[in-house]
C-alpha cells in the first residue's frame, strides 16, 4: 500500500521533482527530498515532505537514507544544463556521473528496493534515423550532459546485476508546463513566455526548424507513479511522439500571449539536438502510460503560470515583499 511507503525524490525542490513530490503526497506516500537548491528552489516544496539541503554528490546521502528508510528513490536531481555541460564537462560529471554512483551504493548498501531514474530522451539518441524513435534506437550522445545520463543509465544496470537494486529508467522528451523557470537557459516554451509577456522577442538559436517532442509535466508524474511497481529493469521513452519545430511553439505562444513581433534568430547552438520525437508504445504497454495533456492545452496552462507569476512578483515590487 501506498500509504505504508516511504520514498525519496533527489531533486525535489525542481521543476519537475516539485510536482513529483505533491503528485506522491497526493498519492499517500512518505515523502523525503533531497535538493541542493542549486537550480530548485525551497519554496516549490510542499512542506508535508521532509527536506534535506544537500548535494546529490555529498557523503552524507548515505546518511539521509539511512535515516528515512525509503524503499523507493526517485532520482531527478542532475547538472542538467546542456550548454552548461559543455563548458565544463567535469562539474556535469561530477553531479550526474559521480553524484549517481554515490547514490547507488548507498541505496544498495541500506536494502532499497528500486530506483526510478529520470534519464532524456530528448538528448541521449543525439539525431536519430528514424523519427519517432523508439527505446531500440542506439543512444548518441552529443554533448556531455546526454552522455552523463547514458553512462548513469548503465550504472542502473550493472548494479542492478551485481547488488540487486532493481530500476526502470524513464526518457523524457522536453518537459513543460507549470513552475518552469522563465527565467533560466532550459525551457524553451517557459522562456518564450516570459518574453512575450514582457513584450519582449525572444531568440530562436538557429533557423526554427529544429523539430522536439514536448510533454507536460503531469505526465511526467504519471509515468513515475506507474513505474514505482512496474517496468523493473526496463527503460521507457515518455513522450508524445509528435515532433513540433520551435517556430511552430513560438506561433503558438503568440496566439496564447497575443505579442505578435517576430523572434530574434540566432547563430545555432553546438551540440543541439536537430529532430527528435520518442515513441512511448512501450510505455503504452507496460505501465498503462500516455500524454493525457495536448500541446494546446498544456501551453494555454504555462502562460497563465507565467502571467500570474509576473503580476505577483511586480506586486511584491510595488509594495513589499511583506505585507
Amino acid at each position: 500500500m501506498a500509504e505504508s511507503t516511504k520514498v525519496l525524490v533527489t531533486g525535489g525542490a525542481g521543476f519537475i521533482g516539485s510536482h513529483l513530490v505533491n503528485g506522491l503526497l497526493e498519492s499517500g506516500y512518505s515523502v523525503a527530498v533531497v535538493d541542493d537548491l542549486s537550480s530548485g528552489q525551497l519554496r516549490n516544496l510542499n512542506h508535508q515532505a521532509t527536506f534535506y539541503h544537500c548535494a546529490i554528490n555529498d557523503p552524507k546521502v548515505l546518511q539521509i537514507i539511512q535515516r528515512e528508510g525509503p524503499e523507493i528513490i526517485f532520482h531527478l536531481a542532475a547538472q542538467s544544463s546542456v550548454r552548461q555541460s559543455t563548458l565544463d564537462p567535469v562539474a556535469d560529471a561530477d553531479s550526474n556521473v559521480l553524484g549517481t554512483i554515490r547514490l547507488l551504493s548507498a541505496a544498495a548498501a541500506e536494502g532499497v528496493d528500486k530506483i526510478v531514474f529520470s534519464s532524456t530522451g530528448g538528448a541521449i539518441y543525439g539525431n536519430p534515423d528514424t523519427i519517432p524513435c523508439d527505446e531500440d534506437t542506439p543512444p548518441n550522445p552529443i554533448t556531455p550532459y546526454a552522455l552523463s545520463k547514458y553512462v548513469s543509465e548503465l550504472y542502473l544496470d550493472l548494479y542492478r546485476r551485481t547488488y540487486g537494486l532493481e530500476y526502470t529508467i524513464l526518457r523524457y522528451a522536453n518537459v513543460y508546463g507549470p513552475g518552469q523557470d522563465p527565467n533560466g537557459e532550459a525551457g524553451v516554451i517557459a522562456i518564450f513566455a516570459g518574453m512575450m509577456l514582457r513584450g519582449r522577442s525572444p531568440n530562436i538559436y538557429g533557423d526554427g526548424r529544429q523539430e522536439r517532442d514536448f510533454v507536460y509535466v503531469s505526465d511526467v508524474v504519471e509515468a513515475n507513479l506507474a513505474a514505482v511497481y512496474r517496468g523493473d529493469g526496463r527503460t521507457y521513452n515518455i513522450g508524445s511522439g509528435e515532433p513540433v519545430t520551435i517556430n511552430q511553439i513560438h506561433s503558438q505562444l503568440q496566439e496564447c500571449t497575443e505579442f505578435y513581433q517576430d523572434p530574434v534568430y540566432r547563430p545555432r547552438r553546438a551540440g543541439e539536438v536537430l529532430k527528435i520525437a520518442l515513441d512511448s508504445t512501450r510505455a503504452a504497454k507496460d505501465l498503462s502510460w500516455e500524454p493525457k495533456v495536448s500541446l494546446e492545452e498544456g501551453l494555454r496552462h504555462a502562460v497563465d503560470y507565467v502571467r500570474a507569476n509576473s503580476v505577483r512578483r511586480s506586486a511584491r515590487a510595488r509594495f513589499g515583499a511583506n505585507p
